[in-house]
């Protein structure tokens, strides 16, 4: 264009060079203030794409070590309840302890080991609570994966169903078994000999036995208690007790008698009539005399004269088997001897004649204690306890006679458990007490496969065992195995490189410590034997499992260290590719003023060269 303005051709270079320094001053400022020498694809598709891949990269892992932390704290968690439960279980070890320094037969030790079972069990249930609150975020490590075993339903009614059978179960089931029931003996009571022989030396007995049969419809498993009491030369008892029946029997007790009143005197014409009268507690054996004129007649009291429990109707037995004894002795002699009439106790004598000498008699009467005293008692349990009280040897112990011997009942009754292996589990009332006896109440029965447990009532049992009562109990898995509480940890973006914390089972089951409820109450010492088995197997199953989070924990952080540690190379890595180096940026802009200050003052020399022309006009 004619109008156009033509730059000389230094004003151009020098103005081209100009624009080019202020657009690399641009450039530098820009990247200065982002810090970035790439900050979009236009600034270096290479180096832009290759940061974004590594930064991707470094957030992915970033995200995989949340989860590798929130894995921690689950595993953690897990540990914990380890801890816990391997204290409980420690608390458990000392109630065993305890039981085996109370393993006497006698009341006290029994209820000790009663109370310290009860304890135990109250651990065992408390292992299970703290093995299902130690789960972290949706997941439990120690809860185990599931699976479960339990007696059928059909088979638990078909055994409750056995006359003084119920609540049939089977616990700590470790596999599934088929158990078979059987009820079996004739019921026949008898006592512990070495019960027998000590109450017999302590408390002054003789041919003390305990038998019977038991009852089919109030039969029990209660010890025999005898005491006796009492001071020697006045009255003594013996008390005899079985389960809640007592027998009270008071003996050598000095209050028989025997005496007699002139009723008619003997004179001329008259003959002497004289009443003997019989009073006191009567017992089986004590003597009763009466000597007339030096002619001595002596009865002793029958078991039937005292089978009646009140004073008077004894009174009067032994008053007409005294008053028969002196008529068949002075009857043919002239003698009249009264009847005793109605339930009087007293008879009378009359002399042979009412003239000369006959008309009087001398008459003397005297009662003694029996010598022996043989006591039978019948309780409604069947049980018949009987024996032989010896006033001398009594005596001769004195007060050290005084006291309780208490005699185990031992009963033919048994219960037997078999498994499908064929081994059979019996406890019986005829065993000893400290070897699988037979209880009124819960009875367990164990086996490798799980714990037979059956309430026996001894009220009825002898209906089973007559009936041959018999059953099957059945277990059964009633859940199954999963994963759903296994811990999955992935380790990359790509998910090929992970790892899998598997569930272990500490609750309580058969499935995982092992560790039932206290059996029969802790009565026998194999019973305590059993629960010490299962806390020495839980012990070293804890152990385990808790080596193996610790394994897992271990790896798991190992592995968010190493995440931790290569997010930082990628990040130096994008970092590397993008971002300036402000050190060099800022020479280069340095540089660039300065050759933008120059290129200004050449453009301006340049002009002016054009402004020298105008002063020539």
């Amino acid at each position: 264009m004619s109008d156009a303005v033509q730059l000389s051709s230094s004003m151009r270079t020098n103005l081209l060079l100009l624009q080019q320094t202020n657009t690399s001053t641009a450039k530098l400022e820009n990247q200065l203030s982002t810090g970035n020498k790439v900050n979009t694809a236009l600034d270096g598709p290479t180096a832009y794409f290759a940061a974004q891949s590594l930064n991707q990269r470094a957030s992915d892992l970033s995200t995989l070590k949340d989860a590798m932390t929130q894995a921690v704290s689950t595993i953690k968690a897990g540990n914990q309840g380890i801890t816990s439960v391997q204290s409980l279980v420690g608390q458990a070890q000392g109630l065993l302890t305890s039981a085996y320094a109370n393993l006497g037969t006698d009341a006290s030790s029994i209820s000790t080991r009663k109370s310290l079972a009860t304890q135990f069990n109250a651990i065992k249930d408390q292992i299970d609570k703290l093995a299902g609150d130690s789960g972290y975020s949706g997941k439990n490590l120690v809860a185990g994966n599931g699976q479960g075993f339990a007696a059928t339903s059909t088979s638990v009614a078909t055994a409750n169903s056995i006359t003084a059978i119920s609540n049939a179960k089977v616990t700590n089931i470790v596999s599934a078994d088929t158990y078979s029931i059987r009820v079996s003996g004739t019921g026949a009571v008898t006592g512990a000999a070495g019960d027998i022989a000590d109450a017999q030396t302590n408390r002054g007995l003789f041919g003390l036995k305990v038998s019977g049969t038991l009852s089919s419809t109030a039969g029990n498993f209660s010890d025999v208690s005898i005491a006796i009491r009492g001071a020697v030369g006045q009255t003594r008892s013996v008390v005899v007790t079985e389960g809640d029946e007592s027998r009270t029997i008071n003996f050598f007790d000095n209050t028989q008698s025997v005496s007699n009143t002139l009723s008619t005197a003997g004179t001329s014409g008259v003959k002497q009539l004289s009443t003997l009268t019989i009073t006191g507690n009567v017992d089986q054996g004590d003597t009763f005399t009466a000597t007339v004129n030096g002619r001595t007649f002596t009865y002793s009291a029958s078991a039937g004269d005292v089978t009646a429990t009140d004073s008077a109707s004894r009174e009067n037995a032994v008053a007409k088997g005294l008053r028969a004894a002196v008529n068949s002795g002075l009857a043919a002699s002239g003698y009249t001897i009264g009847t005793v009439s109605g339930t009087t106790n007293t008879f009378t004598i009359q002399a042979q004649s009412a003239t000369g000498t006959a008309n009087t008699f001398t008459l003397g009467t005297s009662a003694s204690n029996a010598l022996t005293k043989d006591i039978s008692l019948s309780f409604s349990s069947g049980t018949v306890v009987s024996f032989t009280i010896d006033r001398k040897s009594l005596e001769a112990l004195g007060t050290a006679g005084n006291g309780t011997s208490s005699i185990e009942k031992n009963v033919d009754i048994s219960v037997t458990a078999t498994d499908l292996n064929g081994v059979s589990v019996t406890r019986s009332g005829a065993n000893e007490r400290g070897s699988a006896k037979l209880a009124d109440g819960e009875n367990a029965f164990a086996f490798d496969t799980g714990t037979v447990r059956l309430n026996v009532a001894a009220k009825n049992v002898l209906q089973a065992a007559s009936a041959s009562g018999a059953a099957n109990i059945s277990t059964a898995q009633t859940t199954a195995a999963g994963t759903q509480n296994d811990l999955s940890v992935q380790f990359n973006q790509n998910n090929t490189s992970g790892l899998t914390v598997a569930a272990t089972n500490i609750t309580t089951s058969g499935q995982g410590l092992a560790i039932d409820y206290a059996q029969n109450d802790f009565l026998d010492r194999s019973d305590i034997d059993k629960a010490q088995a299962q806390l020495t197997n839980a012990t070293n199953v804890l152990r385990s499992a808790s080596q193996t989070l610790s394994t897992n924990l271990n790896i798991i952080q190992t592995r968010s260290d190493f995440t931790d540690a290569f997010n930082n190379v990628l990040q130096d890595g994008a970092n590397n590719l993008t971002q300036v180096d402000q050190n060099a940026a800022g020479a280069q802009l340095l540089a660039l003023q300065t050759k933008q200050s120059l290129g200004v003052t050449t453009l301006s020399l340049a002009n002016q060269a054009q402004q020298s022309i105008l002063k020539l006009f």
